[in-house]
């Protein structure tokens, strides 16, 4: 009996440990592996990305709050800003008040374009087509249109020799990522 017994084990094939992984199995396992690691970072990439899209969007915050904070006081006689201050006498331009602003206002001087870490400047509007708006900020004027106009207003930016001496009406928008206007807000500088 132990030749029969000899010849049985020797035809039955090796059993294996089901507990154990194959080839296959391991491989799956990397490919599972390589799958969290790509997702985990594609979301941090994410995760950075909207942050410039946030700090852009508060360096247009901190700008609307800056003017409409200052709205009121500088119509008043003794502005800390010259340039900016409301005058009957002397005509006053919208450039002149812009660069007393970046060198006398810490708050605004200190604010970066998210995206290239380049100071921010204002553009005459987003536009996705161009990659040099992205992060920066529009600053327009809206001025009314004549009674009975189709278009209540209309908005157009707000340039250099622009007159500020009288309150404007003022809208800030900042481009985000893709160049695509986000606004901040509308108000009365």
């Amino acid at each position: 009996m132990t030749t029969t017994d000899e010849h049985q084990d020797q035809a039955r094939p090796a059993i294996v440990d089901p507990g154990t992984p194959n080839i296959w199995d391991i491989l799956f396992l990397l490919l599972l592996a390589f799958a969290l690691v790509c997702v985990a970072w594609v979301g941090v990439l994410s995760h950075e990305e909207g942050n410039k899209n946030e700090i852009t969007k508060q360096n247009g915050e901190a700008w609307v709050k800056w003017l409409k904070d200052n709205s009121e006081p500088r119509m008043q006689e003794d502005f800390a800003i010259e340039s900016c201050a409301a005058s009957a006498m002397e005509r006053r331009r919208w450039g002149d008040c812009y660069n007393d602003i970046l060198e006398n206002v810490k708050e605004i001087k200190v604010l970066k374009n998210a995206f290239t870490g380049e100071s921010l400047t204002f553009i005459a509007k987003c536009d996705p087509k161009d990659r040099s708006t992205i992060g920066n900020i529009s600053l327009e004027k809206i001025v009314p249109t004549p009674p009975g106009s189709a278009v209540p207003t209309v908005a157009s930016q707000l340039v250099d020799i622009d007159a500020i001496d009288t309150k404007i009406a003022l809208k800030v928008t900042v481009c985000d990522k893709g160049g695509y206007p986000i606004k901040v807000d509308e108000f009365e500088f």
